[in-house]
C-alpha cells in the first residue's frame, strides 16, 4: 500500500511553491534598489541571478516527493532525501494530530511522535490542501499496524 499526495494537492504545492517564489524575488528586487545595487551594476545582472536562483530552488522542491509505503514487515515514510523504515512491532500508536486547520497523521515510537509525510490535510495558504480520504487513510493504517504489530 503507498500514499502519495494527490494530483489536486500536488498541482496546490507547485501553485504554493510558484507564490513563495514571487514574494521572496520581490522582497529580493526590493532589498536591491534599497541597498543601491541594483542601479549600480544596471539592474540585469542581480535581478537575473535572483530569479535563477529562486527558479532552480522552486525546481528542486517540487521534485521532493512525500511517500508511505506499508508492507509487511514495516512502515517506510520517504520525505526528499530522509528516509525512515518502523518496524510494525515498535508503533506504540497511531493517531490524527490537529493544529488549526492541518491535519497529519503521527505515529509514537520510543515515547517521540513522527509525522508521517502524507497523507496530509489542511495547512497553510500555499500547503497541500484537502485530502477527503485522510480518516479511512488512517484507518487503513490503524487496520495493518493492528494486524501485523504482533507478529
Amino acid at each position: 500500500m503507498v500514499f502519495r499526495l494527490t494530483a489536486v494537492q500536488q498541482r496546490r504545492v507547485r501553485l504554493g511553491l510558484v507564490g513563495g517564489a514571487v514574494i521572496v524575488w520581490g522582497l529580493g528586487a526590493v532589498r536591491l534598489v534599497a541597498t543601491g545595487r541594483f542601479l549600480a551594476t544596471g539592474g540585469v545582472v542581480p535581478t537575473a541571478l535572483l530569479t535563477v536562483a529562486l527558479a532552480v530552488a522552486v525546481v528542486a522542491a517540487d521534485r521532493v516527493r512525500r511517500v508511505v509505503v506499508l508492507t509487511d514487515d514495516a512502515l517506510h515514510t520517504r520525505w526528499g532525501p530522509w528516509r525512515r523504515q518502523i518496524e510494525w512491532s515498535d508503533i506504540e500508536a497511531i493517531d490524527r494530530r490537529d493544529r488549526g486547520t492541518s491535519r497529519r497523521i503521527v505515529v509514537r515510537v520510543g515515547g517521540r511522535t513522527r509525522v508521517l509525510p502524507v497523507p496530509v490535510t489542511g495547512g497553510s495558504i500555499l500547503g497541500a490542501g484537502r485530502d477527503p480520504g485522510l480518516d479511512e487513510k488512517l484507518e487503513l493504517i490503524r487496520r495493518w499496524w493492528a494486524e501485523r504489530r504482533g507478529s
